[in-house]
């Protein structure tokens, strides 16, 4: 039965805990999950937040939520774990935002996507997917014509397996990250190539006419080195090492392929509400997608779709404004900042 008043809306997530290595790299900081509950509070809704735990289905039941932000990575090391969520959630009748199980299933597999991606002659690197280790000689004559590779997992977000080292020029160099990356992750590894230009990212929103939020160009600080990765290591040190240039910075010729490029992959994969799609620029400045993000990390500090936003000159307010009132949209809701104040929690439940 469809609810036409929205008075109670769930944050589902995935709390970040500590590890020495990347294992939850992708879960979210608690102050990102009550920045988030701030944003929603502004309109008068009472917020719970639930953490994706093995309490997660009992609450979801008992709680008569009339909505949830989806912010959950999902968990355990499938191909799927982004879907585990919106499955259930589609299971009990509770509207949701962000792109549906399918979506997020097949877009966390990078090489489906590339395949998806290539099918609909959108841009994509070549790439190469290796499962075992017999199947990595397969790729001994690669680097004919001096191409260079970048080595990832197959289905990871947040660049999980990602190193500056993960650029690879030999085939000595190659064999040593796949073979990483199989017993690491347990997953294959998809071996990429190297667009030697600039990295762009571009926000997407909406659902019956799709439009960007803004792009960026992200680089080094310091003269870019040889093979720019916008890797782990350099996320996590984003403030020392990163800057970031908005869009005006960005050519012309390359803002409008993106554009085109991005809104066609965001109908193609039938995405839903927002998305962040990451590309690299080759030789002749042809963009290319390498990376589909239908769940964007959302801090208001240092997540790449709150920073893009910025640096269009707008805040993390209106940004959260905004990917709410589509989401709602999509099913019939409207966003009202003169809904009742009703009884907020701050507490996790478990």
């Amino acid at each position: 039965m469809k609810n036409t008043s929205i008075r109670t809306i769930a944050i589902v997530f995935n709390l970040k805990k500590s590890s020495s290595d990347d294992t939850y790299e992708e879960y979210d900081e608690i102050e990102t999950i009550q920045a988030l509950k701030v944003e929603l509070e502004r309109y008068g809704f009472s917020v719970i937040l639930l953490d994706q735990d093995e309490h997660f289905l009992k609450n979801i039941i008992n709680l008569h939520v009339d909505f949830v932000l989806n912010i959950a990575e999902g968990v355990g090391k499938t191909r799927a774990r982004e879907s585990q969520v919106p499955c259930i959630l589609e299971n009990l009748g509770i509207p949701y935002s962000g792109s549906d199980p399918i979506a997020l299933g097949i877009t966390l597999d990078k090489y489906l996507t590339s395949l998806i991606l290539s099918s609909a002659h959108i841009p994509v690197p070549l790439m190469v997917m290796i499962k075992t280790e017999k199947e990595i000689d397969s790729l001994k004559g690669i680097f004919k014509g001096k191409k260079v590779f970048i080595v990832k997992p197959r289905w990871e977000g947040s660049s999980k397996g990602i190193f500056s080292h993960s650029v690879v020029s030999t085939f000595t160099n190659l064999k040593e990250r796949v073979m990483y990356i199989l017993s690491r992750y347990h997953q294959p590894a998809v071996v990429e190539e190297f667009l030697e230009k600039e990295e762009i990212t571009v926000g997407v929103c909406g659902n019956k006419s799709p439009y960007i939020l803004g792009m960026m160009k992200i680089i080094h600080q310091d003269a870019s080195p040889k093979f720019f990765v916008y890797s782990l290591e350099n996320k996590r040190e984003w403030q020392a090492k990163i800057k970031y240039e908005p869009q005006e910075s960005i050519a012309r010729n390359i803002q409008v392929l993106i554009e085109r490029y991005a809104l066609k992959a965001f109908g193609i994969l039938e995405l839903r509400d927002f998305a962040r799609i990451d590309f690299r620029v080759d030789g002749d400045n042809i963009p290319k997608i390498i990376d589909i993000n239908p769940l964007p990390g959302l801090s208001p500090h240092y997540s790449d779709l709150t920073i893009l936003y910025k640096l269009k000159g707008r805040s993390y307010s209106n940004l959260i404004k905004t990917l709410l009132e589509e989401s709602f949209k999509r099913y019939g809701f409207k966003l009202n900042r003169n809904q009742p104040d009703l009884k907020k929690s701050g507490k996790i439940l478990r």
